[in-house]
Order: C-alpha cells, then structure tokens, then sequence
C-alpha cells in the first residue's frame, strides 16, 4: 500500500507519510452562502464554443460575461478584475468551469450544478 502514500506531480512523486488527513464535508442547505458580490451563470457559447461567466446580481441582470478558451482564462480574469475574492466562491466557478471545459471536449451537454452525463 506504499502507492497510497504518494501523490503524483508534474516532475515528482511526493511522499504524504505523517500528514494530517482532513476529511472534508460539505453540506448545500446548511454551509451554502450567497457572495454578496453576485453569482456566475456559466456556459458553453453555442457560437463560439468558449467558456462564458456571466456574473450577475439579483434577477439574472449580467454586470459582465468572463469569455475564455481554459477554464483558467476565465477565472484569473475573474481574479484580476475583483469581481469575486471569496476563495469558496473561486473554488465553485474553477469546478463548474473545468466541467464545462470537459463538456465541451467530449461533445456533451453542459448543465451548471449538474453532473455531467458520461
């Protein structure tokens, strides 16, 4: 089981003995909190084919579409221009933008919030 113990990187195997594990848990009804910055609708443009973030406030009004070929793009430019700094708010727009990227890639539907169907 020596396998378990290792992570692997770009270059190296790095070694985890002695690491604290963390079991995470997240539950949608009681840590769920709205940014009061706004929210993404993210999609796949049917034209273009790139990663689009619409950032909005209340009742869908879009202040701004993040356009971008990378789940990457799409996120550092939200970064960039400030338009969200709650890190669990970044790290919700990085997972739907990288299911949206995968989507894309495979030919399949992209629904926000969904799992993909494989």
């Amino acid at each position: 089981m020596e396998e378990e113990k290792k992570f692997r990187g770009k270059k190296h195997p790095v070694n985890a003995d002695g690491a604290r594990v963390i079991t995470g848990h997240y539950d949608e009804m009681k840590d769920w909190k709205m940014d009061p910055k706004g929210y993404f609708l993210i999609r796949i443009n049917p034209h273009t084919k790139r990663l689009e973030a619409g950032h909005c406030v209340k009742g869908n009004e879009v202040l701004s579409v993040i356009v971008g070929d990378k789940p990457q793009d799409v996120y550092f430019a939200v970064v960039q221009e400030g338009i969200t700094e709650d890190p669990v708010h970044l790290a919700y727009l990085g997972k739907e933008l990288e299911k949206a990227f995968i989507a894309r890639k495979l030919g399949i539907e992209y629904v926000q919030d969904s799992e993909l169907e494989l």
